[in-house]
This record gives C-alpha cells, structure tokens and sequence, in this order.
C-alpha cells in the first residue's frame, strides 16, 4: 500500500493497492480506492488495472482524480470522477507523464515527463553538450561550399567555348562534348576524405603549358560558382563524413551502443543517452464531465539540456517553483547542484529563485499563502556526512534561508505543509524504521504560554531581494522536533490537513496498512488493512529492540523468536546485517516483514542488526565507519550475534550470517576473518570495492567513503601484513590511503579464507553496484574449490521490492531457507507452513 492522498477538505482518502500473486494465473496488479477519513464506510473500489496504478491527485473541487498508468509500457495521466466510470486518458506524451499536480484552480494540471536526448534537441534546436574526444555533435552533417568551375570565353565574343557546361549568363548547361568540366584546385588543411584526391587533367599541367593551349585556340579564362547538392550518403568505405553517418545509423538501430558520458549506469540498464526530466503544463479540456473531448497538447514548462526535480504551484496558478540544475556549459552528469527557480507558464523564462552555494536543494513545497518555501538541502562538500535538512526562504528573497532540522540529526525526506502553514511534516530513516515527524517552525509563545497564531514568513532583514547565499552558521535556527510514530514502524506515505493525518505504514504485527489520525496524534484508526484476513489465520512473530555498546557506540538490533514451536525449543539463529550507507541498504518494506515471518516461521531465530554507517542513528553514528566498511561495522554485527547466542531460546552453536546490498558485502568480509558461522547468504553486495568506480551507478561511494580514488596512495610494493592482518583491529582511519582502505576493506581481499558454506545471489540487472559484482566472489571461491552456490535474478535491480516478479520474490525467500537448512536444521513446523501472502 503506497501513495497516499488527501481530499481538499480532508473527508476522504485515496490510496493504491498492489495485489502480488506467485501463480502463473493473471491478477490485478494494481486497485486504486477511496475511503472515508472517519472510517465508518468500507473502502470504495474506484479503479482497477493489470498494470500498476499510481500517484492519486485530486481535483481542487474533491469531484476528480488523477492518476499514472501506463499505456503500452509508458505512463499516462488518466481523470476519473469519484463516482466512478471509465477513466479519461489526459496525457498522450511520448515520452511519459508522470507525478501530476492540479493547478489551484483546477483547470490546469502539471506533469513530468524523462525526455531523451534527440527528442530535447528537436525542441531546441541546439547542440547538446558532449565530451566525446575528438568529435563534435555536428561532424556527421556537412554543407559544402558552392563549386568553382573554369570558364573558357572566346577572346573577342567572351562567349563561353562549349566544351564547358555553363551558358553566356554563367548557368549550368549540358555540356555537348566529352571534355571534362575544369575544377580550379582546391586546398584545406584538413581533408575530409579517407582516399587521396583525384587530379585532373588540366589541374596537372604547368602554366606555361596551359598558357599555350589558352594562345592556340584564342581563350581566356573566367570562374563561375555552381551549388553543389549536400552529402548525405553514409557507407562504411566512403569520406570520414560518411563513415560517421554509417556508424550513426548502427547506434540509432542499437547495432551498438555508444556513450561519452559519465553516468553511464542506470539503475537496472546501461544508459548511453541521456534523459532529462522536464515539467509540461496541461489544459483540462471542456466537456471531461459529460464526454470525451479532445485530447489537449501539452505545453512545456522547463526545457533544455538540464534536468528539473519536484515542482511545487504558486497559489496565483500562473506560476511553479522547481527544482533543477544550475545553467552551465559542462556535461550534466558533473552537474550535483540544484537550485531552486520560478517557472512561469506565460513566459519560456525561468527566474532563479535560491541558490546556497556548495549545497544542493531539492523538494520545494510552498505554503497555501504563497509567502515562504520549505525545501530539502544537502551539503555537497566531498566528505561531508551531514544529514539531508529542512531549510526554509520567504519568496520576497528579503531575508536570508532558514536551515530548520539541525537538531534533528536524520536524513529528512519530502517536505509537507499543513494547509494553514502552521505544521511541517516529514519522514526520516531512525532506528531500524522511518517515523513520522512534525515542526512548527513559526511558532512562539507568549507571555501567557498560548502560541500566536501562525505567520509563515520570514523576518525581512534587508530591503532588496537577494537569490544566492553562502552557508553560515547564522542560517541554522533549528525547530524543535516532534516524532509522531515509533521507530519500531516505517511510513511509507502520508498526507495532511488542518485536522487529519492518513499514512500508510508498516509496523511489526502489520505488513501494509492505512491509518487516520487526528493532528494531536491522540485517536489512530485503521482505514483500510488488506491483509487482515490473512493476518487472522496466523501467528505473528513480534522483534524485541536490543542494544550493545561497545567502542564508545550503541549498537541497535531487532531480535524476533518463533512464537510457533515449543517454548523448550532451542533454535538455530539467522545473524542478518542491514543497514549501512543509504546508497547500498534496503528499506524496510512490507517485503522486508514478510520475510522476518517466513523465516521465524520456518524455525529460525533472527537477528537483525544496524551497524555502524547506517543512517537513522545520527551523524557521529554514520562517520564511525569512514575508510571502515569491515573491522568496525563486523565487530558491530558480532557483538549482537554473541548477545542473541546467549538467549535461553537460542543455539549458540548453530548460527548463520546474511545480509543485502551493504548487508551482503559485510557478510563476505565477515567470512573471510572467521569460520564462527555454518553458512550465509549475500545478495546484491559489493565484493571487489576498487571496481565499484567503474562497474557501478553507485561509484560516488568510493571517494565520499574513502577519501579518494583506488590510485590514490598506491604503495611502492604489495598488500603487506601490515596493513591486512589476521586479527580485526581497529583502523587508524586518518592513516590509511584510499587504495589502502580500499583494498582493506575489500571482501575480495580476503576470499581465499572464506570456507563457510555460502549462497551468492545477484540480481541480473543490478546497475547499482555491477552485476559483476556476486560473479567475482563466485568465482574465486570455486577456483579454490570451496562451498558456494550462485543464484541469478534476470531483470532484477539492487532493490528485489521494486524491481523483481512476485514468483522471483518468493524464490528468494524459499532458497535462502533451503540452503540454511541444510546446515542449521531447524526444527519442523507444527503445521504445514503456507506460503508468503500477496501483500
């Protein structure tokens, strides 16, 4: 359950559902519902769709919907009404609609679209930039310049002799003989033909002896220019122009692909050619309420060789603030900052409305007066590990930006207001889950302790306007925090009024539900709990919260013992790694819960525990693992293995190891420093760090991680013991080179000691780290013959919950315990277990 919204008057919700089914037989993947917030009517069905249904935005007047699904596999923007019908298609973009946005007065709606390369060079009509050596983005189209030809007049008529193919006015005629047209020779520096020139014949003589042919028969000579048609041939043999053209045409027809950028990994597939997100504004058409009229065109609101991020209306409905990268002349995957601008919907202009320097902004959300714009902002120095925060501008630029969650310590997501001004709202990863927060960034008390009435603006501290500041520390001005949710639950997607709150959230006895609550967060109800049936027919294995300390740190992790069995049962133990730096750790999802239940209900203990580096425990938490990604966060994952070994209900000799993403990478380095655990399974890990920078989108972790790149620091001779030694010690991280670091903390650098049974699984299409990535471990762990297997997830990502098929899912959980069993042997369910429900 995800993407949750809010009717304008807060009476009703409406929220999208995805049904996973592991059968073969067709299911609706997608349902799009409304209910009521004061949870007294069942959720209406209003749409339901094989495809995926997503961001619900409603109509200002609460009479419409919007809503993306795609059309043969690109996604539209339909309109429905909320009584129901057959959706209307708003959108027929070739390139996709997605996230729309009602303009204020509801006769507009906005939308982004990912445009390719060609298509934003038909728009522009310019060059887009490359960095491509030795070529330009023109070289394939040539206009030569017009022909000279020699023309031969009689001395005295000056007519023109006919062996030339011009008449007495200089026009091209059909020559009458076999005599070759004279071509005064030509030269350039630089030729474009890979074969030598041809020469003509009367080119070749020497001018006395031309001379004497002009004396003989009574010439002299004149020059004409004749247009020459335009080279538009392409052959694989030809001038250097048509070689290009040739290979042009292969990459256009995917013969091979071709690229000179940067990011030239995408999330599941290589991207040779950019894309570029752009806003387009859309005109809802007359007659929607009784017909289907005409599909509207769209009008493009950004545009250009940049990329623009979340957009936000103005209350007028005339204009947008956006997101997007500075104009610049350089290629943009080296472009990181983002400032903010105002589009307006009259004029192509886009007026920069915000720009902190070394920092990027992103998220702009506007209050209802339109006085003040809260935005997500990020340091962009390299080794800064400051959490993402709230800032704050007033839209007169008369004051300076306000940095809101300094006290916070965690990495702010999106940014809401209450429709008043008064409440901001956001979710950030704390703990293991991701609660709800709340500020009120303008409140004040007075001296009778009741807080004034709201005023979302800044204090003007200056006449002029101004939009560009440098980060100080007299910007920080923090509001106090309020968490609304535990930790122990993950909001997935929210939304608010004055008076009500609705999420959609997962919580330890609940995979995916719907709650509203009131804005004192004192009356929570469920609207809506698609798995309360399946819930009924099962035991739930509730996590207990454990903590360790240990190297001046507290480390937290989720223990969870199987409620399913006898209390005198001693179970094997499953160590689980999560966490770790956000680009590489997997979300806690409603998948995430499901398999904490299969596998606790399959006999095994769990242990999951969030190591040092991982976000959620606050900035000196996330430093403690620069230059160290193996001894400190192993000894983390350790020191809650031994603590959970000690449990009465737990065999401590029978103990595994596994993680995901950064899980997987510490389990692999794990291994090779200990043969404590009987097997382990990693998936979607990074195994050979040094290759990370080239195989995979997440690169930028090696020098923001490490302090550089794999060639800096390289020393005169090889690893030494020294640096690599047997035992885990603590690493002097200010002594230690990136290439030192790199290869320290590199799990592929201690592969042949592994000799733990150990199940590698990849996901086919993981651009994230490199597909490689599992298949580097693999085989050198069967060059030395030791015991692994590998398991391979075609078209899947580094995310399995976004990215693989329902029966891909199940498969994974399904094998992770059938290879566990095979050497934990866990005790057999009481009852014939079922398998994972369809969340």
């Amino acid at each position: 359950m995800t993407e949750v919204a809010l009717s304008p008057r807060g009476r009703s919700v409406a929220y999208t559902v995805r049904r996973l089914s592991p059968g073969q037989a067709p299911a609706p993947r997608a349902r799009l519902y409304v209910a009521r917030t004061s949870g007294r009517d069942d959720p209406r069905l209003l749409f339901q769709d094989e495809h995926d249904i997503r961001a619900p935005a409603w109509h200002p007047d609460g009479t419409h919907l919007a809503f993306v699904r795609p059309v043969n596999g690109t996604p539209q923007v339909f309109v429905i009404p909320l009584n129901g019908g057959v959706p209307y298609r708003l959108t027929d973009t070739p390139h996709g609609a997605q996230a729309p946005q009602w303009g204020p007065d509801g006769e507009r709606l906005l939308f982004a679209s990912h445009v390719p390369e060609p298509a934003v060079r038909r728009q522009t009509a310019r060059r887009p930039p490359t960095e491509r050596p030795g070529r330009t983005a023109s070289d394939t189209i040539r206009t030569p310049p017009p022909d000279t030809l020699l023309v031969l007049r009689h001395d005295r008529t000056l007519r023109p002799v006919d062996t030339l193919a011009v008449d007495a006015d200089g026009r091209p005629q059909t020559p009458t003989d076999t005599t070759d047209t004279l071509h005064v020779p030509r030269h350039s520096s630089l030729s474009d033909t890979l074969t030598a020139p041809p020469v003509r014949r009367l080119a070749g003589l020497s001018p006395d002896s031309l001379q004497a042919v002009f004396d003989r028969f009574r010439l002299r000579s004149d020059t004409t220019t004749v247009a020459v048609r335009p080279d538009t041939a392409a052959a694989p043999n030809g001038t250097l122009a048509q070689v290009r053209r040739w290979m042009h045409q292969n990459r256009r027809s995917g013969t091979a692909l071709v690229s000179s950028r940067l990011e030239i990994q995408g999330e599941r597939q290589l991207r040779p050619t950019p894309t570029y997100r752009h806003h387009y504004v859309v005109d809802l058409p007359a007659g929607i309420r009784s017909g289907r009229p005409p599909r509207p065109t769209p009008r493009l609101l950004t545009g250009g060789y940049r990329s623009y991020g979340q957009a936000d209306w103005l209350p007028g409905g005339e204009q947008v603030v956006v997101s997007g990268m500075p104009a610049t002349n350089e290629s943009p995957d080296r472009v990181r900052r983002r400032n903010l601008y105002v589009a307006d919907l009259n004029t192509p202009r886009l007026r920069r409305l915000l720009r902190i320097e070394n920092h990027t902004l992103t998220s702009p959300s506007v209050t209802t007066d339109g006085s003040t714009v809260a935005f997500r902002v990020e340091s962009l120095a390299p080794s800064s590990d400051a959490p993402a925060e709230i800032g704050l501008f007033a839209l007169d630029g008369r004051s300076q930006p306000r940095i809101l969650t300094s006290a916070l310590d965690r990495d702010v997501t999106s940014v809401t207001w209450a429709p008043d001004g008064w409440y901001l709202y956001t979710t950030a990863p704390s703990e293991g889950g991701r609660p709800l927060f709340r500020f009120t960034p303008f409140a004040q008390d007075t001296t009778d302790g009741a807080p004034q009435a709201p005023s979302p603006t800044l204090p003007t501290d200056r006449a002029t306007s101004r939009n560009t500041f440098t980060f100080d520390s007299t910007m920080v001005r923090p509001a106090e925090a309020e968490q609304l949710t535990s930790a122990a639950r993950a909001i997935h997607s929210f939304d608010v009024t004055d008076a009500t709150a609705v999420y959609a959230s997962t919580d330890p006895t609940t995979p995916s539900a719907l709650y509203a609550n009131t804005v004192s967060f004192n009356n929570e109800r469920p609207l809506a709990t698609p798995n309360a049936e399946w819930l009924s027919r099962r035991q739930v294995a509730p996590p207990d919260r454990m903590t360790v300390s240990h190297d001046s740190l507290a480390v937290t992790g989720w223990v969870t013992r199987p409620v399913a069995f006898a209390d005198s049962l001693r179970h094997p133990l499953f160590v689980q790694a999560r966490g770790g730096p956000p680009a590489l750790s997997a979300p806690y999802t409603p998948e995430a819960w499901f398999e904490r239940q299969y596998l606790t209900g399959r006999g095994l203990g769990l242990v999951e525990g969030f190591p040092r580096g991982s976000a959620g425990f606050g900035t000196a938490f996330r430093r403690a693992n620069d230059k160290n990604w193996g001894p400190g966060p192993a000894r983390d994952i350790l020191a809650l293995a031994d603590s959970a070994a000690a449990l009465s209900w737990t065999d401590s000799t029978r103990v595994a190891l596994g993680g995901t993403g950064y899980g997987g990478t510490l389990t692999a380095w794990i291994l090779g420093r200990t043969n404590r655990f009987a097997a382990a399974v990693a998936l979607n890990g990074v195994y050979d760090l040094p290759a990370l920078l080239g195989g995979g989108r997440a690169w930028r972790l090696v020098p923001a991680e490490f302090g550089g790149y794999p060639w800096d620091g390289v020393p005169p001779r090889s690893l030494g013991d020294p640096v690599l030694s047997s035992r885990l010690p603590s690493p002097d991280s200010t002594a230690q080179t990136p290439w030192t670091a790199l290869h320290r903390n590199s799990p592929l650098t201690y592969a042949h000691r592994i000799r733990t049974p150990l199940l590698l699984m990849q996901g086919g299409a993981d651009r994230r780290v490199g597909p490689s990535q599992g298949e580097r471990l693999y085989k050198r762990l069967k060059i030395l013959d030791r015991p692994v297997e590998y398991v391979r997830y075609p078209e899947v990502g580094h995310d399995m919950s976004a990215s693989a098929s329902p029966r891909q899912r199940l498969d994974r959980l399904v094998r992770t315990y059938e290879f566990l069993a095979r050497f934990l042997e866990p005790p057999a369910p009481p009852t014939a277990p079922q398998s994972p429900p369809r969340p």
